[in-house]
């Protein structure tokens, strides 16, 4: 961390990814995992960013192997690019202004509750980090 606690963004970081870091940075205080996973999430934006560029510099469809119309190949990763950085957010699970997490799988939902359940009373380090408590 630098002197002022704030953390660095990752080196090549895109605009967007840079703007989500800075932005999630000044709500939230990430453990070291956390700040993984959120760095991965901004990458994931970059490359989203870049192949949007890609189709719109070349269009939605592209030749096939035959001369086909196919879909452009941009479009298919950018929806497995969308996937990964919903899993991401899901892992990493930054609470709204309500307390609740924004992002959850309806898996990830029941683990939570199984888990809101175990703990009830106990405040974790980062628990207290988040709602603006001393650890």
């Amino acid at each position: 961390m630098s002197e002022t606690g704030k953390r660095r963004a990752p080196a090549g970081l895109g605009a967007r990814g840079r703007r989500f870091w800075t932005k999630t940075l000044e709500v939230y205080e990430l453990t070291e995992g956390e700040a993984e996973l959120l760095a991965e999430c901004c990458r994931t934006l970059d490359t989203l960013d870049a192949l949007v560029a890609v189709v719109e510099a070349d269009g939605p469809t592209s030749a096939g192997s035959t001369g086909q119309v196919t879909v452009h190949p941009a479009l298919t990763e950018a929806r497995n690019q969308r996937l990964a950085l919903h899993r991401l957010l899901s892992a990493l699970a930054l609470p709204d202004e309500d307390g609740k997490a924004t992002v959850l799988s309806s898996r990830t939902a029941s683990g939570k509750q199984g888990a809101r359940v175990r703990w009830a009373g106990v405040q974790t380090e980062a628990a207290r980090g988040r709602a603006g408590g001393t650890a």
